[in-house]
């Protein structure tokens, strides 16, 4: 009883070495890092289109600039608003001032001196006219608090 063997000759099993996937793992590679590049900008993108196609230092410090000035005009808006609430205070104040003078006539006197009364006056229309603006507090720092140093 004869078995018979198959022989290969050597260089037959070399002929899957010579096919290489490099060329094909490159191009999986490129997708693969644009596709994950892609999805993590997409806020970048997102600013892109509000602010256009600048670096995202660029456009912090345009953020950063855009909220100073809304706290600034919220400083303003409270300033303002203040003012004219102490002007109308200040009315009222001098309407019963006014009253009581006309009852008793004492009144009016001590509120004048009192001292804290603004400039605010009443227009020729009858509306209170509010005090010049006066210069905004400025801005706190930051501060640690007692039980923080930097010790």
């Amino acid at each position: 009883m004869a078995t018979e063997t198959k022989t290969i000759h050597p260089d037959d099993l070399l002929t899957g070495i010579g096919k290489s996937i490099m060329a094909k793992a490159v191009v999986y590679s490129i997708i693969g890092h644009f596709i994950l590049t892609a999805a993590t900008s997409i806020s970048l993108f997102k600013d892109w289109t509000v602010y256009g196609v600048k670096s995202p230092s660029a456009i912090n410090e345009i953020r950063t600039e855009e909220n100073r000035q809304k706290e600034e005009a919220e400083r303003r808006k409270k300033a303002e608003e203040k003012a004219a609430a102490e002007a109308k205070a200040e009315a009222e104040a001098k309407a019963k001032a006014a009253e009581a003078a006309k009852k008793g006539g004492t009144a009016a006197p001590a509120a004048a001196a009192d001292g804290s009364a603004t400039n605010a006056t009443v227009g020729a229309d009858g509306k209170v006219v509010p005090p010049e603006v006066q210069p905004l507090p400025p801005k706190k720092e930051f501060e640690y608090g007692d039980d923080l140093t930097l010790d």
